[in-house]
C-alpha cells in the first residue's frame, strides 16, 4: 500500500470521493482486463478494499485524506487487483500476425483531429487494438492518455521510478500505433 497523505484542511466523504472517481477506475480496469469475464468482481473487491482502507484511516484522531493521495491509493489498488487477475485473463480475440509491411499514414492516429465521430465500430476496433498492448505498457497508456491523470500521480500509481514510466509509455504508444497503422493498411 502507498503512503497516505494526509491533510486536515479538506475533509471528504467516503461516498463523494467513490461517486466523483468511480467512472475513471471502471474505466481503468476495463481498459486493462479487456476481455476478462470476472470484471465485475474485480471492481467490487477493489472499491471493497479502498472503502475498508479510508475507514482505517478515519479511525485515526484528526486525520482527513487530501483528495490527490486518495485516487492514488484508490488507483494503485486497481493497479494490484489487475496485477492479480491478469494471469486470469482470457482474451476472446484471435489477433493473427500480419507479416505485411505497415504504410506510412500521413496522420497521427493518437490525435484527436484525426478521428471525426467515433463510431461503436471504431471503439470496438481500438479497445481490441488496445489488448494486443502488453499490459505494463498499456497501464501507463490509459492512466496518462485515456485518463489525463498527471505523470507523478502514474508514477505512484504504478509504483515505478520516472525513467521506467517514460520507456514503458513511450513504448506502449508506439506499440498502440503500430497496431492501429496495421488495421488501418488492411482496410485500405
Amino acid at each position: 500500500m502507498t503512503d497516505m497523505i494526509l491533510n486536515s484542511e479538506s475533509p471528504i466523504s467516503l461516498r463523494e470521493f467513490v461517486k466523483d472517481n468511480e467512472v475513471k477506475v471502471c474505466r481503468f480496469l476495463q481498459f486493462m482486463l479487456i476481455g476478462f469475464a470476472g470484471l465485475e468482481e474485480v471492481t467490487l473487491e477493489v472499491f471493497r478494499n479502498f472503502g475498508r482502507a479510508f475507514q482505517k484511516q478515519e479511525l485515526k484522531k484528526n486525520s482527513e485524506w487530501e483528495k490527490a493521495g486518495l485516487r492514488i491509493e484508490l488507483f494503485a489498488m486497481a493497479w494490484q487487483a489487475v496485477i492479480r487477475a491478469q494471469g486470469r485473463v482470457d482474451y476472446t480475440w484471435s489477433f493473427g500476425r500480419d507479416t505485411r509491411p505497415l504504410k506510412q499514414l500521413d496522420i497521427d492516429l493518437l490525435s484527436e483531429g484525426a478521428i471525426q465521430r467515433p463510431t461503436r465500430r471504431d471503439s470496438e476496433m481500438y479497445l481490441s487494438r488496445l489488448a494486443r498492448v502488453d499490459i505494463d505498457f498499456r497501464a501507463p497508456i490509459v492512466l496518462r492518455d485515456i485518463l489525463l491523470l498527471d505523470d507523478e500521480e502514474v508514477i505512484r500509481i504504478l509504483g515505478i521510478r520516472w525513467g521506467v514510466y517514460r520507456h514503458r509509455l513511450h513504448r506502449g504508444r508506439l506499440a498502440f500505433r503500430e497496431s492501429l497503422k496495421g488495421k488501418q493498411s488492411r482496410e485500405a
